[in-house]
């Protein structure tokens, strides 16, 4: 398997970025936990904001016309600021014990509003704020707090193309300053860089294929789809932690 662990490593970041952009939930859900089977923890993350600035990248340019921002700026800039926080403390935390609160968290709320139908009863005018920052620290911790971002936005009942508009422009900023620090804390060798030019095939192709599906989705379905992820992410966090 040592042999062919950047295929496969490979492979993950295409569907996890496919599976993230088709559902609203960051791709990082999936990509870090199980990207750490190949790559080592510090790896990972970089490599993860590495794929995320690339997707993202793409989503802007796709999705232009779909952004909300106002709705971009009230959670962007919280999250920008408690991502670069979350990364400087990456290396001092348990990533283990983080990964099972968030799976807990994201298992216990997506399980509530996916079969009780309820509202989420924060909605209001702080509820940006605290979605994006949240959803920042986690990031910049352990590399995965989309989930927590889409619950949020899920509250503003948004159609499919500008939730990912929306949700992707918010999350630019900060997996730009969590790259530096990552960089700059040496989770980035050259020996990896070789992965960059094949993470930009993996982003250009999945996202190409995800929007040719995700204009088809009916917005009620969206958000069910966009919760069920959220579910099975907070498993999967669990599992690999």
């Amino acid at each position: 398997m040592h042999s062919f662990h950047e295929v496969f490593f490979l492979v993950l970041a295409f569907f996890s970025e496919l599976i993230g952009t088709l559902s609203g939930v960051s791709s990082s859900t999936l990509f870090v936990p199980l990207g750490q089977l190949f790559e080592s923890i510090q790896v990972t993350l970089a490599l993860t904001a590495t794929l995320h600035i690339l997707g993202n990248s793409m989503r802007t340019i796709m999705y232009w016309k779909n952004i909300n921002w106002l709705l971009t700026l009230k959670f962007g800039i919280p999250s920008i600021l408690f991502t670069g926080l979350g990364a400087q403390y990456s290396d001092y935390l348990s990533q283990q014990t983080f990964a099972i609160i968030l799976g807990l968290f994201l298992i216990c709320i997506s399980t509530y509003f996916l079969f009780f139908n309820s509202k989420l009863i924060l909605k209001g005018r702080w509820l940006p704020y605290i979605g994006g920052g949240l959803s920042g620290l986690l990031t910049g911790l352990i590399g995965s707090g989309g989930a927590v971002r889409s619950l949020a936005l899920t509250a503003f009942n948004l159609n499919p193309m500008t939730f990912i508009a929306t949700s992707t422009l918010i999350d630019f900023g900060g997996d730009i300053f969590r790259l530096t620090i990552y960089l700059e804390k040496g989770y980035l060798t050259q020996e990896h860089y070789f992965y960059i030019p094949l993470l930009m095939i993996v982003a250009f192709s999945a996202n190409i294929l995800a929007k040719r599906w995700v204009q088809h989705i009916p917005k009620e379905s969206f958000k069910k789809i966009v919760l069920s992820f959220v579910f099975i992410m907070g498993v999967v966090s669990i599992i690999t932690s």
